[in-house]
């Protein structure tokens, strides 16, 4: 399955998504804020799907998602999810997100996305 890489600066939605995602067959690796996030990605960009919260104190996901549409490899679906977003879910598209869930969000529907999106990439 493809490689996951989840960022929430709150450690039980991040140990939520991880064990979900994981159960699902996924390959997931997590980070606890967007500047972690950022050396993850420096170190290992292959990631297939990204899932950001929106606000960080250490890092925004908008970092994240301005770090991946600078990459020169194939640009990984990427999804924010947020209970405090600035922005609209509009506004996150057109950054280049795959879709916005607002806090609090139904797990199984944010796997369902992911997988469907999968799909339409050809994953």
């Amino acid at each position: 399955m493809p490689k996951v890489l989840i960022v929430d600066d709150e450690p039980d939605i991040l140990e939520l998504m991880q064990e979900d995602f994981e159960c699902e067959g996924f390959n997931v690796n997590t980070a606890r804020s967007g500047n972690e996030a950022l050396q993850v990605l420096k170190e290992d960009s292959s990631y297939q799907i990204i899932i950001s919260d929106y606000k960080m104190s250490d890092g925004s996901g908008a970092v994240i998602l301005d770090f991946i549409n600078r990459l020169e490899s194939k640009r990984p679906l990427f999804y924010f999810v947020s209970g405090q977003a600035d922005m609209t879910t509009s506004e996150a598209q057109s950054y280049g997100a795959n879709r916005f869930f607002y806090k609090p969000f139904d797990i199984d529907q944010l796997i369902i996305q992911v997988k469907d999106d999968l799909k339409k990439e050809g994953l």
